[in-house]
């Protein structure tokens, strides 16, 4: 409220008492003096509705405005969403560039299976640069513990808690008992829940890839993303080459 509006609902509220005095005085003794201040009571009041509707009007011009502004940054929300649900749709259905031609060259230059953790970190970097990945991990078989145990990973904390498996239990144990290659197309939510750098990031899909032929089980793979990798139809030829040189650097 402004000043001179302050002002004049004060002048206002005193010619009113005194226009309401006259009433608790006796009839013939009011002086002119009480009919003057009733007439200015009356101005005064006029004064007050004119101002007060007039500080409405303004404040109704800019509750508008907000609205207006309030309108307008909730089209904008609701375009960028829109946007943003066409690239994520993109995305997702933007075919995979074909990695495994050559396999040979892809797998190049790796570290001797003797030191395990160099070899499959290193194994998982490159289908991370080379597919878009999220997470992986490497299961390999440990003598001492005599269980599939994690020898590399990519894309979460190196503490992070990994339960080991046998052959025959559970997703990983049954892919290498078969020999099959496993694809979750629906991941349930409690899947990657122990993997706290996630977030609310969850694949939307997981490869569980056995690194075996007839006569070797050497552990399996294991890759979460956002969209179809494709690894499936060329694991053969990966798991075959991944074998050789296992066998070679023994």
């Amino acid at each position: 409220m402004k000043k001179e509006q302050k002002y004049i609902i004060a002048f206002s509220i005193v010619i009113f008492t005194f226009a309401v005095a006259k009433y608790f005085v006796p009839a013939g003794h009011l002086p002119m003096a009480f009919y003057m201040f009733e007439l200015l009571s009356i101005s005064g009041i006029l004064l007050l509705i004119f101002y007060t509707n007039r500080m409405f009007g303004r404040l109704r011009k800019k509750i508008k405005e907000k609205n207006s502004e309030i309108e307008s940054l909730t089209k904008n929300i609701e375009q960028l969403k829109q946007e943003l649900f066409e690239k994520n749709s993109f995305m997702l259905n933007e075919p995979v560039r074909n990695v495994f031609e050559d396999i040979d060259n892809l797998f190049v230059n790796l570290p001797p299976f003797a030191e395990k953790n160099k070899f499959c970190n290193k194994v998982l970097s490159i289908l991370g640069d080379n597919c878009e990945i999220i997470i992986g991990l490497f299961f390999v078989y440990n003598k001492q513990s005599q269980n599939f145990s994690v020898e590399g990973n990519y894309g979460i904390q190196k503490d992070e808690p990994v339960t080991p498996f046998n052959i025959g239990e559970g997703l990983h144990g049954e892919a290498l008992n078969e020999r099959e290659v496993v694809v979750l197309e629906e991941v349930p939510e409690e899947y990657f829940s122990g993997f706290s750098g996630l977030g609310e990031a969850k694949p939307k899909y997981i490869y569980i890839l056995p690194l075996a032929d007839e006569n070797t089980t050497t552990g399996v793979i294991e890759l979460a993303s956002f969209k179809p990798l494709h690894i499936k139809e060329h694991w053969e030829k990966i798991n075959n080459k991944l074998l050789e040189l296992i066998i070679e650097q023994k």
